[in-house]
């Protein structure tokens, strides 16, 4: 007979804690244990701790703590072979179990019930089937009977993931339970149940469809209108500078890209859902524009994004809405003077204010302070790519690998932005001397491709030439399954997403350096190396970034010569010190000689 023994609540509540440091006594002192596997226990607990930064004496030995920390340690960051950190791993799992036996460790090895066995093996994909092991195991721990597996089951299962080293136990448990639900629907005669997912996402957006059609109709003749270059004449569009305030000289802006396009019109429905939800208007009431851009209607979508956003009113989300709402009255609707003010202080009042890099960014940009890790950064896209042409054969994996190296010697010569990167055309932006291996190189960018409207054209040094060549003849080919322009293309041959190229940057960057950034962070990187060098080349600064205006470059990296001016400051301080000591020695050497 089974019976379902499900988990209470307060079985997992977790016990007062308790740090590393009694955790290695109280396994030190444990005689049931062999001295030799106390001794690999410690070991892996105190060498762990020390790779991730920890003090063992103030550090919870708590799972949930210690697995967001090994959430993206790799052997190149905790400087350890892959071997030698697994087995860490291994010893701070055991280490935890033991300490406390709620802890719930992997079960990989240990053999199923055979009705459990027997139901792993009925699911056919190997993917799923690894998925929901973990699964069965805590069945078969809590001799839990399949049939009667419910909701109860498996929010008692995420409990015990919560006493794991799992790294993110919220997609483990949706994974799982999406797996589950799959595999009974094809298979009804094993009795299981349906299982809720878990919905974490705040889905806020109402379809399209939830409006008239006549709503989206002018809104694609909005787009149309600001898109082609007569349209953007005709309604004399002026630049974010230039309506509240900057660079008196800024030219006007170019018609918009088509990836502005459509932010405009997701930016539509978005506010437009939240006049909905807001009980401001029915879905059926938003007809045209002119409904969004009322000053009544301004207000309150607006303090629906502010109370998203716990109260903050100045983030870019929310000025990204009020200045396209402010161009569709001006432009569009043409709403009165009186209300376009308004909307003005309005989009004003939400404008985010520069104040130098945001604490997350000089967290992600703190291992440059380090001589060798910017050395290591500099030589990595070269060791990739010689370690790519020692193998046999090129596959895609190895020809994803020199893409993604490719990519970042270019970014760190060229730190333009990744969509500028991803769009380039073998036959549109790449410019050559001629056809030789000795040709000079260059990628070339018409105004309409750059977010400043103007002409990009960035020649590229011979040694990032000669890898972007080894890369087009010998791993490019690997990569396409028919011809294509992009040069770093997707399987499919269209253009590859940057959400792809992103990850596999920060992949890269872990499994060699042990630290990574994002592929915007090469910009603000680009910035600090060479205002390090150079401080207050400013005008220099603003040429490699490409930005409109010296007053953006300077309101970003001001900070940036403030660490400069206080090393320099150090550095006069310790001259002082050398002197003061060596005056103190020339003085002991005069009294000893008397």
């Amino acid at each position: 007979m089974y019976h379902t023994k499900i988990l209470e609540k307060n079985q997992y509540e977790p016990a007062a804690p308790f740090t590393l440091a009694k955790l290695i006594d109280l396994i030190a002192a444990e005689s049931s244990i062999s001295e030799k596997r106390r001794s690999e226990l410690c070991s892996g607990v105190r060498s762990l701790s020390r790779a991730m930064g920890l003090q063992l004496e103030s550090t919870p030995a708590d799972p949930r703590f210690i697995a967001e920390r090994l959430r993206d340690l790799t052997p190149a960051a905790a400087k350890m072979s892959k071997g030698r950190l697994q087995n860490c791993r291994s010893y701070m799992d055991a280490a935890l179990a033991f300490a406390d036996k709620r802890f719930r460790r992997r079960q990989a090895r240990r053999l199923l019930a055979p009705h459990l066995k027997a139901l792993l093996d009925n699911v056919p994909d190997p993917w799923q089937r690894m998925k929901l092991r973990p699964f069965t195991h805590f069945l078969d721990e809590n001799d839990i009977a399949p049939g009667t597996v419910d909701d109860k089951t498996f929010d008692a299962f995420r409990t015990s993931l919560n006493h794991s080293l799992v790294k993110d136990v919220r997609t483990r448990d949706r994974e799982t339970r999406k797996i589950w639900n799959a595999f009974i629907a094809k298979a009804p005669e094993q009795g299981c149940r349906e299982i809720a997912v878990p919905r974490y996402t705040d889905h806020y957006v109402l379809a399209e469809a939830a409006f008239p059609a006549s709503l989206w109709t002018e809104v694609d003749t909005y787009i149309a209108s600001r898109t082609t270059k007569a349209g953007a004449e005709l309604d004399d569009i002026l630049t974010e500078d230039e309506l509240f305030g900057g660079d008196d000289d800024a030219p006007r802006s170019q018609p918009i890209r088509a990836s502005t396009a459509k932010l405009i019109r997701y930016r539509v429905r978005q506010f437009a859902s939240a006049l909905v939800l807001s009980e401001v208007l029915k879905p059926e009431d938003v007809t045209t524009l002119k409904a969004l851009v009322n000053l009544k209607a301004v207000g309150a979508g607006l303090n629906f994004f502010i109370k998203r956003a716990g109260g903050q009113r100045r983030n870019s989300q929310i000025r990204g809405m009020a200045y396209d709402l402010l161009m569709i009255a001006r432009l569009w609707v043409r709403s009165p003077d009186a209300d376009l003010k308004k909307l003005e202080e309005i989009a004003v009042k939400v404008r985010p204010e520069h104040q130098g890099l945001p604490e997350s960014m000089r967290r992600k940009l703190a291992p440059f302070q380090h001589i060798d890790n910017v050395r290591a950064f500099l030589a990595l896209p070269d060791r990739i790519i010689e370690e790519a042409l020692r193998e046999k054969a090129v596959d895609p994996e190895t020809a994803n690998r020199v893409a993604t190296a490719v990519w970042i010697k270019i970014a760190q010569r060229a730190p333009l932005r990744i969509s500028n990167l991803l769009s380039t055309s073998l036959s549109t932006n790449l410019l050559r001397s001629h056809a030789a291996k000795d040709a000079k190189v260059a990628l070339f960018y018409p105004p309409e491709q750059v977010k400043n409207a103007k002409t990009l054209e960035i020649p590229l040094p011979a040694s990032t030439a000669k890898l972007l060549d080894i890369y087009l003849t010998t791993f490019r080919p690997a990569l396409i399954d028919a011809p294509c322009d992009w040069l770093f293309p997707a399987r499919d041959s269209g253009q590859k997403r940057s959400s792809v190229m992103s990850d596999n940057i920060q992949k890269l960057m872990r499994e060699y350096l042990g630290f990574a950034i994002n592929p915007h962070a090469f910009r603000h990187l680009a910035a600090k190396l060479y205002l390090t060098a150079h401080p207050g080349r400013y005008e220099d600064v603003q040429l490699i970034l490409g930005h409109r205006s010296r007053e953006t470059t300077i309101s970003y990296y001001v900070d940036l010569e403030a660490e400069e001016a206080f090393r320099h400051f150090d550095a006069v301080l310790l001259g002082l010190e050398d002197a003061s000591t060596l005056r103190a020695k020339d003085k002991d050497s005069v009294r000893k000689s008397k």
